[in-house]
């Protein structure tokens, strides 16, 4: 047993024996106000507080986690179906639950960690991700449909739609979902990336003299296959503000791409360069682009592709200039600049990989995960985003969908030093400070 578990012991014990007689509604409310209570008397060693806060997908649940002290205190159910992300809402205090299976996001708390509102939709929600805080709206991009909803980040009102409302899917191509990623290109432009008509479109919103939101459609791009997602910049992109990078997923008969695009205001996105990503002896039904990330400190983006190939791509060239293996579903990267330091998750691996970010070159592969051999290449083991670092870039923090579980990685030695065991599926989420 760990010295953190130790040091929570006499707290736990206090309620252990209603604990275990109470209902599971009355168990939650009871570890959640016994913890808090605690909370300010237990010294971690770090004066930093997050929560990792996932939705859980098997569970139709959402999963709470004290990081620094690496405790499960909070499972919040939702009562809908495949609750598979909450999404921060920009600087309010609330996640959006995003359920998949079904036309509503759940409203979190997070001071109370109570569901208090359920905004129906048009659609099953895919991301509520995309918060635009100069006007305080949330896109939320359509799981089952080709749409967009508008919501009100202030009133949780659902404020335009955008899009087709027909149940849809992408053709020829490696997935199921309508859209990719919504994405705020400023203030007043955003994209709704439609993966079967293999489409961009670029809307524009204002605010009425009355109140309303009006929304006009200005073009559409495009794609070649299907796409899914704008690079988020994070303060981490160097090059020209009106360009932005789509990853192309590609299909069986097209290789994934890097697409620059350019915004011109009031008129859309239109296509400047692109820049297929693969590998001699490769075939487009062995490739799969998923996520990529910018280079804190240069012009790269990092980009991995589903038979574990890994890219660094430089987007001023547009040319890729290094490769080198990573493991099944290479897809996110997590940027640690303090350490000059990326951990690249395998979505469909076992390890996770480091990298050197100044020199740009494989350190080593990091199992992290206890999953079978046969989940490997069929299975998601690793959780999608969100990911964590300490300040002091020591330790890093990341969610096991397959085998439900959340590790502390050491940074330093490069190796997990503490697991804890979840049950259901935890897939997708926030890291909030508090």
């Amino acid at each position: 047993m760990n010295i953190k578990t130790n040091i929570l012991l006499p707290f736990f014990s206090l309620f252990l024996a209603s604990y275990t007689a109470a209902s599971p509604e009355v168990r939650i409310k009871h570890i959640k106000n016994t913890y808090l209570e605690n909370l300010n008397q237990i010294d971690n060693g770090s004066n930093e507080h997050t929560l990792a806060i996932f939705g859980n997908k098997k569970n139709n649940s959402i999963d709470v986690i004290d990081v620094e002290r690496m405790q499960h205190t909070d499972e919040i159910f939702t009562t809908h179906q495949i609750t598979y992300t909450a999404d921060k809402v920009g600087n309010f205090p609330k996640v959006y639950a995003v359920n998949r299976g079904s036309s509503s996001l759940d409203v979190l708390d997070i001071n109370s960690m109570d569901i208090i509102k359920t905004i129906p939709l048009t659609h099953t929600p895919r991301s509520a991700e995309a918060v635009n805080k100069t006007l305080q709206l949330c896109a939320v991009s359509g799981m089952n449909k080709a749409m967009v909803s508008i919501i009100s980040a202030k009133t949780d009102q659902v404020v335009a739609v955008v899009g087709d409302d027909t149940i849809t899917q992408p053709v020829n191509n490696h997935g199921s979902h309508a859209t990719g990623h919504p994405f705020w290109l400023d203030a007043h432009h955003f994209v709704l990336i439609d993966r079967s008509k293999k489409k961009i479109f670029t809307y524009y919103i204002e605010q009425l003299a009355d109140g309303r939101w009006q929304t006009s459609l200005l073009n559409s791009v495009d794609t070649l296959a299907s796409a899914h997602q704008i690079i988020p910049r994070k303060g981490r992109y160097f090059g020209e503000k009106d360009k932005f990078y789509l990853t192309v997923e590609g299909s069986d008969t097209q290789y994934p791409m890097i697409m620059e695009l350019r915004l011109i205001p009031n008129r859309g996105l239109i296509k400047t360069r692109q820049l297929e990503i693969y590998k001699d002896g490769l075939s487009p039904l062995t490739t799969h682009v998923h996520h990529g990330d910018f280079h804190p400190h240069q012009k790269l983006i990092y980009v991995g592709s589903k038979e574990g190939n890994f890219y660094i791509v430089n987007y001023e060239t547009m040319r890729i200039v290094k490769s080198f293996k990573a493991g099944k579903g290479a897809g996110h990267t997590y940027m640690i600049p303090q350490k000059d330091l990326a951990i690249i998750i395998n979505h469909k691996d076992k390890f996770v990989t480091a990298v050197n970010t100044k020199t740009n070159t494989k350190i080593k592969d990091i199992e992290v995960s206890i999953s079978p051999d046969y989940a490997v290449g069929k299975k998601t083991i690793q959780a999608h985003p969100k990911y964590h670092a300490s300040k002091d870039g020591k330790y890093f923090y990341a969610f096991l969908t397959e085998e439900g579980g959340f590790y502390q990685l050491d940074l330093d030695k490069l190796q997990v030093i503490n697991t804890i065991n979840l049950t259901g599926k935890p897939a997708q989420g926030s890291f909030i400070k508090y």
